[in-house]
């Protein structure tokens, strides 16, 4: 049993450390904003099953603004 955890949080481990998947709408410590400033983690498709132009961006973000 003692050798399956150590198996199974060595996986994990080596799994995050990873590159990860590509993001374009932002991540969970990284996300994307719509224009009034509220948070965004994902886009729905439209009806024919396309993303299109993405609402939210990076710099519509409070922390991502210049002052």
């Amino acid at each position: 049993m003692k050798k399956v955890v150590l198996a199974l949080g060595t996986v994990l481990l080596l799994t995050a450390c990873g590159p990860g998947r590509f993001e374009p709408f932002g991540g969970i410590f990284d996300p994307v904003c719509l224009k009034d400033g509220s948070v965004a983690f994902y886009q729905e498709a439209d009806g024919k099953g396309t993303l299109g132009e993405p609402i939210a961006k990076k710099e519509y973000c409070a922390w991502n603004q210049k002052k």
